[in-house]
């Protein structure tokens, strides 16, 4: 009875060391703050249209000869619709642009069709005249291509600003002279099939030149890194794709699909501080993310396809989306003006602002889509708040965002820990953990009943 109770004991003690270990290892609460976020420097956010561009993230959509045929005829509305509505700098179309698979859904298979569809959408919608549109490969968009000069790689037909080894390094000059540098990890290796590509296994030339990039990047601003694989599905040699793109505010990404709905909501936070975004797909989801720089502050929200009006607080800034290492969060303290993105294909009739729970007023239109009200960041210098915009439409219709902000810089907050296991994990090291507990577990049936006994 002894011994069955001293090893129950240490088992315990085992459990809750590796609990511990765990609770640190996804703890993604804000701990550092960096000399960035403690230089107020000018210029702070205000009552003008400056400093400031907008952008759209769109992932995983998975045109397909097979199955469900409103997927393209939804795209070309939102290349339509939506771009139109939002006027972004740029897109960016974070791979798995076809479904590649066979009639059964089984097999994979490049399908030709797909690919003009793809091209035919862009090219019928215009949206290369209105906006810069970049995209990548995901894994689907290199299943069964024997080499990138082979007849089946399709990807001739997608639209690519700079190609470099499947790599791209963007520089966008905006808002007097102010500029943002986008990078990119390259897609699984062509050849494969499903499940093969499920994890990227970049090489070590490749992570040179992405190292390469971000030392480039230093010269820029901001830089943001976008790819298909989220990291934790990233098998990259030393010193890690995360310490790679450490300098970056965000990384976005798409791949795993909500998880099938489990998962709606996939964000995170790397040690270095660089926040990692998976975006929902649109193949079942219609996702579609904006994302904007205002005066280096990074905001985002999430969005689902044809719903208005759309609303994008850019000052104060999400307090979990904040990022002392890489931004300058102290300008949010030295502003003048509570900012708001409105969009909508009808005229936004009004935009309320209110702050814990109290109507500030309503802002006004400034130029474009922006929206400011006047506030004193002084009212608000301790613990959390909460900002609520409520967003009316000529059309009737209405769209409310809001989320904590604190101008304390280092305000403990964190992300969820099942969105941060998912995304912090390597999962290849789970996997040899998952088979050395198998191992142990076996040694362990054949020894402790002659133990116990």
């Amino acid at each position: 009875m002894f011994k069955l109770f001293g090893g129950l004991l240490v088992a315990g003690l085992v459990f809750a060391c590796l609990t511990a270990l765990l609770l640190e290892r996804y703890d993604t609460a804000r701990r550092h703050v960096s000399n960035l976020a403690d230089s107020p420097l000018p210029p702070y956010p205000g009552s003008h249209l400056d400093n400031i561009f907008w952008f759209i993230q769109v992932s995983d959509i998975h045109i397909s000869r097979f199955v469900d045929q409103n997927r393209a005829p939804d795209f070309e509305k939102f290349c339509t619709e939506a771009i139109d509505a939002i006027k972004p700098a740029l897109v960016l179309a974070t791979g798995d642009l076809t479904d590649a698979k066979t009639a059964n859904q089984i097999g994979s298979l490049q399908q030709e069709v797909e690919w003009q569809t793809y091209q035919t959408v862009l090219k019928r919608s215009k949206v290369l005249e209105k906006t810069k549109w970049i995209d990548i490969r995901g894994n689907h968009d290199t299943f069964s291509i024997p080499s990138l000069e082979s007849v089946r790689n399709y990807y001739r037909y997608a639209y690519r600003i700079l190609y470099i080894d499947m790599m791209y390094h963007i520089v966008y000059a905006a808002c007097r002279g102010r500029d943002y540098c986008v990078c990119v990890s390259g897609p699984a290796l062509p050849g494969t099939d499903s499940p093969f590509t499920l994890v990227s296994f970049p090489t070590a030339t490749k992570m040179n030149t992405l190292s390469r990039l971000a030392k480039e990047s230093l010269h820029s601003n901001k830089s943001i890194w976008f790819g298909h694989y989220t990291t934790s599905t990233i098998l990259s040699p030393s010193p890690g794709i995360r310490q790679v793109m450490s300098s970056a505010v965000a990384y976005l990404c798409g791949h795993l699909h909500t998880l099938g709905g489990l998962m709606p909501v996939l964000h995170s936070r790397h040690s270095q501080g660089t926040l990692e975004l998976e975006l929902g797909d649109w193949m079942s989801n219609r996702r579609y993310r904006i994302l904007a720089f205002d005066h280096d502050l990074l905001s985002f929200v999430d969005l689902t396809f044809d719903s208005w009006p759309v609303v994008l607080v850019t000052n104060p800034k999400s307090a979990l989306y904040s990022s002392p290492e890489h931004e300058p969060l102290k300008r949010i303290q030295y502003s003048t003006h509570i900012r708001v993105l409105a969009f909508s294909p009808s005229p936004v009739a009004s935009v309320q602002v209110s702050i814990d729970g109290v109507v500030r007023g309503d802002a006004v239109l400034v130029s474009g889509p922006l929206y400011v009200l006047n506030w004193n960041p002084k009212e608000f210098t301790e613990g959390f708040h909460y900002i609520e915009v409520k967003v009316h439409d000529a059309a009737g219709r209405t769209r409310t965002e809001g989320h904590e902000f604190s101008l304390e810089a280092s305000a403990p907050i964190s992300f969820a820990f099942l969105q941060s296991f998912i995304l912090l994990t390597d999962f290849y090291i789970l996997i040899a953990f998952t088979l050395f507990l198998q191992y142990l577990s076996g040694i362990l049936f054949q020894v402790l009943p002659a133990y116990l006994r």
